[in-house]
C-alpha cells in the first residue's frame, strides 16, 4: 500500500498530521492555551506558516479540531485520536 493515505479514509491522520496534533494537544496540556503558528512551524520544522494552516485545515476537515477564523491560537481539540 505504501504512503498512499487518500486510500485510508478521510478520518486517518498522516504522520505530519499526527504528529502536529499530538504537539498541539500536549502544548495545550502543558500551558493551558494553544501554541501559535510560528511555534508550530518550529516544532514541524516547516518553512512557512501556510503549510502550517494546510495541515490544520485537513486535521479539521477530518473532524479532530474546531478552528475560529480571526481569533489567535483558537483551536480546540473535538476528539481523540483512536
Amino acid at each position: 500500500m505504501g504512503n498512499n493515505y487518500r486510500s485510508l479514509g478521510k478520518h486517518f491522520l498522516t504522520p505530519k498530521q499526527l504528529k502536529l496534533f499530538n504537539y498541539i494537544k500536549d502544548y495545550k496540556k502543558e500551558n493551558k492555551y494553544m501554541p501559535t503558528f510560528r511555534e508550530m512551524c518550529v516544532h514541524m520544522d516547516a518553512k512557512s506558516t501556510s503549510s502550517i494552516a494546510q495541515m490544520l485545515g485537513y486535521i479539521e476537515w477530518k473532524g479532530y479540531i474546531k478552528r475560529y477564523p480571526a481569533h489567535a491560537r483558537a483551536i480546540t481539540i473535538v476528539r481523540e485520536v483512536a
